[in-house]
């Protein structure tokens, strides 16, 4: 009986800790901790004389986010930290903590969660000051930061949160494969549709859809050209005026990617985008001109050249073949003007 107590003793006590072990998370239950020193000078997270940063925050009736930006690499990237809070009743309870890293130039953004390990409140006065500490787990250097805050509102600060959310399903799905045949042989030669990559590694997990035409036949009688330049990435989007004489076939290295669309998990949904930086055509396809490609197909071993013309359009979910071209006669080189 003995042994069957110590038993169940054990039993319990590995449960706790692996509850506690789960949510891994402290928190004051009384929204307030005396031996906590916070001061004012805490809204400040990176003191310089000339552009210092500051904690920010907003709210709504269920909710409340904390956050600073600050500027990383030497374009206009940023990295932003924030906390999400949910009422409860005259309290707060932490939902998450997350950054978000915006590639404006060089880079693609994306987001990635922080571990919360230990939330200490020094104050909540309801919709009007919030302040206290937080630890919590980098998910890249592993390392573990504590950061205190202090965040004052003020009726500006109230914002809904959008649920008017963009999915591919949505969007382009339905708008997508097309197959092409540019010969009229009643033979598909061409196909643009999209890849989806499912990333698991990040977290959150999110899904990539990739927008790209691809040839129909394995070997290399269908050839999507390209620009020639003179470095890396080779584009394969043409704008008027072009020529195929002035075109190559780059084996390694060509941006063939129309545009990318990252479709994250809950509650991260807000954050799905299209052309969010110039990695993915955004210059290109968000300009006034038409937008080429430029193909060659091998029939009976001589060489033709032809167009495919579309329309595509992220922000408003348009994706469509206007027009195709094929030359008639073979190894005659066409233009665009």
């Amino acid at each position: 009986m003995i042994f069957l107590r110590y038993i169940l003793i054990i039993l319990i006590l590995l449960l706790l800790f692996a509850c506690n072990s789960k949510v891994g998370i402290e928190v004051n239950n009384n929204c307030s901790n005396i031996y906590l020193e916070i001061t004012e000078q805490d809204n400040i997270v990176i003191q310089d004389p000339t552009n210092p940063v500051f904690w920010e925050g907003t709210y709504n009736e269920t909710s409340v986010k904390i956050n600073y930006t600050k500027k990383v690499g030497t374009n206009d990237e940023t990295e932003t930290l924030t906390f999400v809070f949910s009422k409860k009743g005259d309290c707060l309870k932490i939902d998450n903590g997350y950054k978000y890293y915006y590639g404006s130039f060089f880079d693609v953004s994306a987001i990635t969660e922080v571990t919360i390990l230990e939330l200490k409140i020094k104050d909540w006065e309801i919709d009007k000051k919030y302040t206290g500490q937080i630890t919590y787990r980098d998910h890249h250097d592993k390392q573990i930061y504590t950061i205190k805050f202090w965040v004052e509102f003020t009726e500006n600060d109230y914002e809904l949160e959008d649920t008017n959310y963009t999915y591919f399903s949505n969007c382009l799905n339905n708008k997508l494969p097309i197959d092409l045949d540019l010969n009229k042989d009643g033979k598909t030669d061409f196909i643009l549709g999209y890849e989806e990559y499912i990333n698991t590694g990040n977290t959150p997990s999110f899904t990539s859809y990739t927008i790209k035409l691809f040839s129909a036949n394995d070997d290399d009688s269908n050839l999507i050209l390209s620009p020639k330049k003179d470095n890396s990435p080779y584009f394969i989007i043409f704008n008027p005026p072009f020529s195929s004489e002035n075109t190559i076939r780059y084996r390694n290295g060509v941006k063939n990617t129309l545009d990318i669309f990252y479709e994250y998990e809950a509650p991260y949904e807000s954050y799905n985008y299209f052309l969010n930086n110039n990695l993915t055509y955004s210059d290109i396809l968000e300009d006034d001109e038409d937008d080429y490609f430029l193909v060659r197909m091998t029939i009976s071993d001589k060489h033709y050249y032809g167009w495919i013309k579309l329309n595509f359009n992220a922000t408003f979910c348009s994706a469509e073949v206007i027009e195709t071209y094929l030359h008639d006669f073979a190894n005659e080189h066409i233009s665009v003007n």
